[in-house]
């Protein structure tokens, strides 16, 4: 009879979803990144003839604050049953953020067993944890298992089948000597002999506090009015700090004395090659070199390394293109298959080296350790704008994609600072983004490389990618002093071990984001390059057995083009560009399949490719539309205009309501307005062209 319930609880990344696997059987996915179990998942382990409930909770780093990971777990433990049981997954390589979430769950008056997780990556590093101090120190059954080999799994299960093994024990750790002077008081006043009880006390004093992280009356209102009123009188006003942040502080002071005693970590001998790393890449003037040359690398590399792979694609569509014609006749049927379909889908396919270079890169960064340094090493510099560097790693992640960034900021409880990094976080250069910026730095940067090396297309990409994160600061900051003005929260973290890489992890993660960007974009661009054909091509007539189709000028797109021309004129936009960009609203990288189809319609040199005929067109003046100044323009346009339904619809979905979005796109597009406008204009008045 399956009575018996045990929630399996830890951080993410830590091998819960792993053992759970190995407990129950069954098949869950898992991966690198938090969050990645979004919902509670159930599953049934049997021994001795017994069965009991496996819920495998949200990872998360803590009950308590407003994060929705946070939420689910802290909700389900708050409501289980006495006789309910935690298994507490805790990753031996990070015992200190690891203990801070176990302390939480013992407070709450939980039977626990812990269970920690690298068993083998311990061994391998010689990194000696002495686990009888761990148990009598914490007062809990520790068990030593490798989640993934299966080892020391058989213990476990035996372990849960004993009798006794899932231990409760009272609070471990300490307020300060005022706040714990009056807890022993309340206590004795209020006849307090739980743990269960001194857990509703505790968060009732916090709400009496008004702690921004944790607003919730209902534990107060468990109380008595008499209690209630007394505990007010008691505490509103008196000075205490009865809050969650100070809460994580104590308790760090615990943990870092039963590590002190526990855990020896080889590293941490004076001198080691991990430790002369960090003193370069964590300085506060070295540390901001480095990264900024990571970077500069990077965007260099896009254009260096895939121009062949480019090449080779447009090669093969132009290919293609010519393969397919002769079976298609001629007509509006080759038209619409040549040029509409191969020719704007597959002016976005030509950009996947870059994007896929874009995400390598990424993950490098990730799975060596490196990104976690860079989110400690802005925590100082995102300070002074009111973020804290939980913000970072979400803004950071734009520069694949807004919608998962922003998906990434439930993790960050301060609401203030959450809201603030769902509204900038667009502003910071995405992949949608990079198959139009290429295009335009491609066609009008084509300069031969500085000291024949450095690629002026990869300065001025790196520029833009430095543009978007100022951006994203500076709006920050103004949304920090004006509608998001409640304090930033601490930030905390305990960073990674170096790893290098994995190959076969790396070539999976960009295989997946490519494999992602083309199934989500390319739909869009079919459906738009169709369209956009058929908008460039009629009205047509049928006349001697064929059809005749309208110039591009007095097509319907040129029509509707020629109407918005005067608004975008004096950014230096031709009618053209100004279709590309209303089309772009339904995914920024649509804007190049725009333009491929509009030029595609026109009578071109066969074989042209796209940046070629850009080059050489011309307004009705005989100037060129396509030079530095209206590149730089439209580049400086599009780093700022919130060109991207989705990512507005997430904003709503986050948010929780139309307001934020609907401000985010008025302040995002009346920015990409005026910065255009000023750069096109000025640059005129100084003779730039």
């Amino acid at each position: 009879m399956k009575d018996k319930r045990i929630f399996l609880v830890g951080n993410p990344n830590c091998g819960k979803s792993t053992l759970f696997n190995q407990l129950t059987g069954l098949k869950q996915k898992t991966g690198n990144f938090s969050g990645v179990t979004v919902e509670k998942r159930e599953g049934i382990f049997s021994a001795n003839g017994s069965e009991w409930i496996i819920t495998d909770l949200p990872g998360t780093y803590g009950l308590g604050g407003v994060a929705e990971d946070k939420k689910i777990a802290y909700e389900v433990l708050l409501s289980r049953k006495p006789e309910e049981q935690v298994i507490y997954v805790l990753d031996a390589l990070n015992l200190e953020r690891g203990l801070q979430f176990l302390l939480q769950i013992i407070d709450m008056g939980v039977p626990t067993l812990v269970v920690l997780t690298m068993k083998d990556v311990l061994e391998k590093k010689r990194i000696q944890l002495d686990l009888d101090k761990l148990k009598k120190q914490i007062g809990l059954q520790f068990i030593l298992v490798n989640a993934k080999s299966g080892e020391g799994v058989e213990t476990l299960k035996e372990t849960i089948t004993k009798p006794n093994q899932f231990q409760k024990r009272a609070r471990l750790w300490t307020w300060g000597t005022k706040e714990e002077t009056f807890l022993k008081t309340a206590k004795q006043k209020l006849g307090i002999d739980s743990n269960e009880a001194e857990f509703f006390l505790s968060q009732s004093l916090k709400y009496l506090n008004e702690d921004p992280h944790f607003s919730e009356e209902r534990y107060y209102l468990k109380f008595p009015e008499e209690t209630k009123n007394w505990l007010r009188s008691q505490v509103v006003g008196k000075g205490y700090s009865f809050y969650y942040q100070e809460e994580m502080i104590y308790r760090s002071f615990f943990i870092k004395k039963v590590l002190a005693d526990a855990i020896t970590y080889p590293k941490s001998i004076p001198g080691s090659w991990e430790e002369k790393l960090d003193r370069v890449l964590l300085h506060p003037i070295l540390g901001f070199v480095c990264f900024f040359l990571l970077m500069g690398l990077l965007f260099q590399s896009l254009f260096s390394f895939a121009e062949i792979p480019m090449d080779l694609i447009e090669l093969g569509i132009t290919n293609l293109q010519s393969i397919v014609e002769p079976y298609l006749g001629e007509g509006l049927i080759k038209s619409l298959v040549a040029e509409g379909i191969i020719g704007g889908v597959g002016s976005v396919i030509v950009f996947i080296p870059q994007i896929a270079l874009l995400f390598l890169f990424i993950g490098i960064l990730e799975e060596s350790g490196y990104l976690a340094r860079a989110s400690f090493l802005m925590d100082r510099v995102m300070g002074k704008f009111g973020l804290s560097g939980k913000s970072f790693i979400p803004l950071l992640s734009s520069a694949a994609c807004a919608v998962p960034a922003i998906l990434g900021t439930r993790t960050i409880e301060n609401k203030s600072d959450r809201f603030t990094t769902i509204m900038v976080s667009p502003l910071v250069m995405c992949s949608a983004r990079y198959p139009v910026y290429i295009l335009i730095v491609g066609t009008v940067f084509s300069f031969p490389p500085v000291f024949g090396i450095f690629n002026v297309q990869g300065f001025v990409l790196f520029s833009m990618f430095f543009l978007g994160m100022v951006a994203s600061f500076g709006f920050a900051y103004v949304f920090r002093k004006t509608v998001f003005k409640e304090d930033s929260s601490y930030f905390v973290m305990e960073l990674p071990r170096y790893n290098l890489p994995s190959l076969k992890s790396l070539f999976h993660t960009v295989f997946g984001k490519v494999k992602s960007f083309l199934s989500t974009a390319g739909q869009v661009i079919l459906y738009i390059s169709v369209l956009l054909w058929f908008l460039s091509h009629f009205p047509a007539e049928y006349k001697n057995n064929e059809w005749e189709t309208s110039p591009i000028e007095t097509s319907y797109i040129g029509r509707i083009g020629k109407v918005m021309e005067p608004a975008i004129e004096p950014l230096g936009f031709d009618w053209k560009i100004g279709i590309s960009i209303l089309t772009s609203f339904a995914a920024r990288e649509v804007m190049v399949s725009t333009l491929a189809v509009l030029y595609g319609s026109e009578e071109n040199e066969e074989g042209e490719s796209l940046r070629s005929t850009l080059r050489t067109e011309k307004r009705a003046d005989g100037s060129l539309v396509w030079t530095p100044l209206s590149g730089l323009s439209l580049l400086v346009f599009f780093a700022f205009a919130s060109q991207c339904m989705s990512t507005l619809a997430v904003t709503k979905k986050e948010t929780g309501t139309l307001l934020w979005p609907v401000v985010q796109f008025l302040y995002m597009t009346i920015l990409a307005f005026t910065a255009s406008f000023l750069i096109f204009q000025l640059g005129k008045i100084l003779g730039f062209v």
